[in-house]
């Protein structure tokens, strides 16, 4: 077993890995989360709240992407939200985050949120992914 994950490990290490270009976008149905990067480069996660984790770079702690856990559960639970950000069929991500700053009593983590909405305007998620029942 041991050969093998040594044969592994090589194999990753000589292999390039994914390219993409930012801003980009992925949304997981099995874990129900949703990432964004805006930025290439390094960076390390910084759990704003239960939800909203942030990517930020090493060097400034400037914002690089976040991670958003439970997307489908939040739309779903939270009709005014729905409605609000889900239009034709697409999640308007600027807004998403705009109204989760709304209804974020503390200043750190609600300034964060808005820095994410603003980051995030103009970016929209097809909800045809996330199987919304309403």
């Amino acid at each position: 077993m041991a050969d093998h994950l040594m044969e592994f490990m090589k194999e990753l290490e000589a292999s390039e890995p994914p390219q993409f270009a930012p801003p980009e976008m992925r949304y997981g149905a099995n874990e129900d989360a949703l990432t964004v990067y805006f930025r290439s480069g390094e960076s390390y996660a910084y759990h704003l709240n239960k939800g909203v984790t942030l990517f930020l770079s090493f060097e400034g702690d400037e914002l690089v992407g976040c991670r958003v856990k439970g997307l489908r559960r939040v739309l779903e639970s939270d009709g005014k939200l729905t409605i609000a950000v889900h239009r034709d069929g697409k999640l308007e991500l600027g807004l998403f985050f705009h109204l989760l700053a709304y209804d974020t009593p503390e200043p750190e983590p609600r300034n964060r949120l808005v820095e994410l909405g603003q980051r995030a305007k103009g970016m929209e998620l097809d909800t045809q992914q996330l199987t919304l029942s309403s």
